[in-house]
């Protein structure tokens, strides 16, 4: 079963995806009990490719929170810190993978993974109504809101801080692609995710 991204902004009607930037997230598992999951970038370059590979390296700088004293702040030859974050969830005798996940979507990877993580494990929900469920996310100073929680929460939010409420589920709040290996694997609709079994 593979979960993967087909394209941040659809297809053509040509079957080609129309983007040509972004992180993506691949989740794979396979009938041997293989499992992989991959985050990549393939937008916001920095201009360096290496050597021999033809790969070009992501620029991190474009993730702000990370870099909290400016982009310029770490010394040379570090290595940056990057929000991507493909994820393994160990089963019950820590030897087998119960779930492969990852995300694309910049600073919004990490809440968009925790609240996916939460509700598979914390609250026991089926893999696909978590992945597609409404999120949030705080962003510096306000919270950004997809519309669909229960009734009261939005306004329950708006109390607590600013809010901006979405008009309806976006890319913008990150694209969870998961396999619950040897029964079910999701693409997240918000960025265009597909399921494959092969």
């Amino acid at each position: 079963m593979v979960a993967a991204l087909r394209g941040d902004l659809g297809d053509d009607p040509d079957g080609r995806p129309l983007a040509t930037r972004g992180t993506t997230h691949v989740s794979v598992a396979d009938a041997e009990g293989n499992v992989a999951a991959m985050t990549t970038s393939n937008g916001e370059c920095s201009g360096d490719l290496i050597d021999g590979t033809g790969i070009s390296c992501n620029n991190m700088l474009g993730e702000d929170d990370l870099h909290p004293d400016g982009f310029h702040g770490a010394p040379p030859s570090q290595r940056v810190a990057s929000m991507m974050s493909p994820t393994f969830v160990l089963g019950a005798d820590d030897a087998s993978v119960a779930l492969a996940l990852g995300s694309g979507g910049s600073k919004r990877i990490r809440s968009a993974l925790l609240q996916v993580l939460v509700a598979t494990i914390d609250h026991r929900r089926e893999l696909r109504d978590a992945v597609e469920s409404p999120r949030l996310h705080w962003d510096a100073d306000h919270l950004e809101v997809e519309p669909g929680f229960a009734p009261g929460v939005a306004e329950a939010l708006a109390e607590l801080a600013r809010t901006n409420e979405w008009p309806g589920p976006s890319m913008y709040f990150g694209g969870v692609h998961a396999v619950v290996p040897g029964v079910t694997a999701v693409g997240d609709p918000r960025r265009g995710g597909a399921v494959r079994v092969v």
